[in-house]
């Protein structure tokens, strides 16, 4: 494992994918893809990582914790070093999504007309922001379906077996589509290539929004909330602002998406909760702008109403 600087001698003819960020998400997608990759001849994989689990990674390696079993990966490279990258063929962004803007003016070298690029930040505005730095590159739309987080630095850990990611962009070549298809499906990663892509990413934000927003309004988990049907109802209130903004945007969502997220809620434990309010609690940087006030500028601009959203924003900001 190297650290630090990439080989120049040996990277031009590799298939080069950096994974952005080596927290629940990225550690786990970029173990699974170092697992596979790492010391080929035909890839290598290139671990962005910073701090005490960058410095763990390099000296022992990344431990995956997942369905039961531990295993040690190392990629090829582990660095904090964005700018010294080179040329790089598939980036996966697993950061905060307050952290993207400063991660994608950095990667400005490394990033061709022939970089895919694969965002799995929560919401979509990271997805937009991209299209408009990178207008030329192969943009992705994607989303995961994973619980997982660093237990320790230089540790990922995920909870239970649930893997799957959704991605996908219609504008491209079905080739090219097949290109990143091809190196998730031997990599052993659950993924399906959607044309709908928008819809299916906006569907899995309708949930998490609202959660995100609402829990940390109320400073209250899942099962606090759906045991009050006054605060069931506010929570249904946000979803339908929502959904108003997404048919403003094109966007189609269930007609019944709004009952749908309630009865998905009802499934998970009580003291479910978000990150975002998880944030709050432990006064950390969040991620509001994205999951809140993204629905609130948009409503704006589609001339649509969302005074809950409006509410807690400004509520929120205050915090």
């Amino acid at each position: 494992m190297q650290t630090d600087k990439p080989d120049t001698q040996i990277m031009q003819n590799k298939f080069r994918i950096a994974i952005i960020g080596i927290g629940g998400v990225g550690g786990f997608y970029g173990g699974k893809l170092a697992q596979k990759y790492a010391a080929s001849e035909e890839h290598e994989i290139i671990f962005i990582a910073r701090g005490e689990h960058k410095e763990k990674i390099n000296s022992t390696g990344l431990l995956l914790d997942y369905a039961g079993d531990q295993e040690t990966i190392k990629p090829d490279l582990v660095t904090d070093d964005l700018q010294s990258l080179g040329k790089l063929d598939l980036v996966l962004f697993s950061v905060k999504s307050y952290s993207l803007h400063t991660v994608a003016q950095a990667l400005k070298s490394s990033i061709t007309v022939q970089t895919y690029l694969l965002p799995l930040l929560n919401g979509v505005e990271s997805i937009e922001y991209l299209s408009r730095l990178y207008p030329q590159s192969k943009l992705l739309w994607g989303c995961t379906y994973i619980i997982s987080s660093v237990a320790a630095p230089g540790k990922v850990k995920v909870q239970g077996k649930l893997n799957r990611l959704v991605w996908g962009n219609p504008a491209l070549a079905t080739e090219e589509l097949q290109t990143v298809k091809q190196v998730l499906d031997d990599a052993g990663i659950h993924n399906e290539l959607y044309e709908n892509i928008k819809d299916k990413v906006w569907e899995k934000f309708s949930f998490i929004s609202p959660l995100a927003t609402f829990t940390s309004y109320t400073n209250q988990p899942a099962g606090n909330i759906l045991g009050q049907p006054e605060l069931t109802e506010q929570l249904r209130t946000l979803i339908q602002e929502l959904k108003a903004v997404a048919d403003a945007k094109q966007i189609h969502l269930p007609a019944d998406i709004v009952e749908k997220n309630i009865q998905l809620l009802q499934k998970f434990p009580k003291d479910t909760t978000s990150s975002m309010h998880r944030d709050y609690q432990n006064h950390n940087q969040t991620e509001l702008e994205n999951l809140t006030g993204y629905i609130v500028r948009e409503g704006e601009k589609e001339g649509i109403a969302t005074p809950f959203y409006k509410k807690i924003y400004e509520k929120l900001k205050e915090s």
